[in-house]
Order: structure tokens, then sequence, then C-alpha cells
């Protein structure tokens, strides 16, 4: 890994950032990287190299070490296997957390925060990642009957889950994952692999799009009173409004987040 330290963080935080242990075990694909965008994915296995800074992974480690811990004193479950399966003339691999083998069950750790676990208690790519570690237990002659993501919320609050009754309890929380068909998920999981075959230009979904907003703004204040699609809409607003004389309006840029936040191979894409 070409990791630089340009915020001089201490050494041990550097130092295991670059140890990155992670290891596919040669596979095409991984659970992971099935459900990334395909352009990313490729761009990634060709400049394996890319110069990072060790801030930009520093929210990997409070993940990494949760795992680990896990996976030391864990004495009920099989803990973190790697397992393969070929599919479509593709090497695919997974890394499960924890398969209760007796009970079906099989378990994910998610560092997270409070306001993602609110917003969507099963997200997506959870439910992607999990369903096709289950397809990888079924290929390899173990049957999935549960599938749960354990939530470590890094950010939990006791006085929040006090006052609030809609804030989650614990920091931690067990919530079950939909588990697809045996037919459903060979359709989904070889469909997305054709998908990184053809190696498809990113989608606006993939790029995180935030569509431009106009922004109806008062005088003395910082935040949007209301934000708009369209000038039309916006300037209906204003005039309906008793202070219609302090309000104006502001042109807010779409943006791609992803793109221009968080993609580690942006530097190298020439697709904007």
């Amino acid at each position: 890994m070409n990791l630089s330290n340009k915020y001089n963080l201490p050494q041990p935080m550097v130092a295991a950032l670059e140890a990155n242990e992670y290891d596919s075990g040669g596979a095409d694909l991984t659970a992971t990287s099935l459900w990334k965008p395909p352009h990313m994915v490729a761009l990634q296995k060709q400049h394996p190299d890319l110069p990072m800074d060790a801030s930009d992974l520093l929210g990997s480690l409070l993940g990494v070490g949760f795992h680990a811990v896990m996976a030391r004193y864990d004495n009920q479950a099989i803990p973190e296997k790697r397992l393969f399966a070929h599919v479509d003339g593709v090497l695919l691999s997974g890394q499960f957390d924890r398969l209760l083998l007796e009970e079906g069950i099989l378990q994910d750790y998610k560092v997270t925060s409070v306001p993602r676990f609110k917003h969507s208690l099963v997200e997506p790519e959870w439910e992607n990642q999990l369903n096709t570690y289950a397809f990888l237990l079924r290929s390899n002659g173990v049957e999935v009957k549960h599938l749960q993501i354990v939530a470590f919320l890094r950010d939990w609050h006791k006085g929040s889950a006090d006052r609030s009754l809609d804030y989650p309890s614990l920091p931690v929380q067990v919530v079950d994952i939909p588990l697809w068909s045996v037919e459903e998920a060979q359709e989904k999981i070889t469909q997305r692999i054709q998908y990184h075959k053809e190696v498809p230009p990113c989608t606006l979904e993939d790029r995180w799009h935030r569509p431009p907003k106009i922004a109806v703004m008062k005088e003395g204040r910082k935040t949007a009173v209301r934000l708009f699609d369209t000038e039309s809409e916006a300037t209906a607003f204003m005039a309906n409004q008793k202070d219609s004389k302090q309000l104006f309006l502001e042109v807010r840029k779409g943006s791609n987040v992803r793109c221009e936040e968080y993609c580690p191979v942006a530097s190298v894409c020439t697709i904007k």
C-alpha cells in the first residue's frame, strides 16, 4: 500500500493501516466488490498502488479492531472463514464474520452511526453482502436459515436513549436481514457478475448524485428557509410569504458525493 502520513498521525495508527491484512484469496470478485460500481472495481485492479493518506482510512480502524476482538473471543460459532465458488466463469469469494452452524444463523458485524442505523434498518448493501455470503455457504454445502446484522453504534449516547423513544436503547443492535431464495440469489448474483464483465460507466446512483437545488434564503439566516427543484417553484413560494422582501434565491450546484469525497480511484477516473 502506497500510504502517506501528511497529518503526522501516531506511528501505531499508520502501521496498523499499512499492515492491511485483507486477502481476497485470488478471487476475481468478493462479496463486497461484487456490489460496488464495476467501473470503480476495474480501476482499482488496474491501479493497485495509487497513493493514499492514512487520514483517509482512519474510519476503518474501529471496524477492523472490533472484528478482531469478536473473532478472538467467539467460542460458540465459526468466525471469519473465507469461502469460494465459481459462477459464470468468475471466481467469487467472501469471508463471513460469524456462523452459528446448528441454528443456521449467519451474522455480520457492522460499525456504524446512529443516524445511518435509524435512516434504514436494512441497508441495501448489507442485504446484498449477507445474501452473497449465504450463496457461498450454500455452494459449499451449508444451508443458511437466517441473516442478521450485529450493529455497533459508535456515536450512541445514553442520554439520548433515555429521552427519545425512537432512539436505539443500546449501542449494539441485532437486525434481521431478508434472506433471498435459492433462485433469487442465483439470478441476482449471476446478473451482477455479468454487469461487472461489461464494466459500464458509473450511474448517477453509483456516484451518490445530489441534484442542484434552488434555496430560498432569508437575510440574517444561514440555513435555507426551503429548498426547491426549480426556480419557478421557489419564486412562487417567495411571493406568498409575508416577509418576501427579506427573501432571496441561492443556487446550490449539484454534486457527485462519492466521486468528490469517497472514491479511491477518483484521481485516475476520466468519467466526470
